[in-house]
């Protein structure tokens, strides 16, 4: 399933899309700015738009 988040670098969104890409979901966001800790941990799964 793919599923797209508008604001993935909210505090809560990017730990429910980390939660769903290591569920195996294919996950795309995007965002105007993304802040620590959220830039790092959404970089290090491949998902920082």
């Amino acid at each position: 399933m793919n599923v797209h988040f508008i604001a993935i670098g909210g505090s809560a969104m990017h730990n429910l899309a980390l939660a769903l890409h290591n569920k195996g979901y294919q996950v795309t966001g995007s965002d105007d700015t993304i802040f620590e800790p959220s830039k790092s941990r959404l970089e290090a799964k491949g998902l920082l738009p």
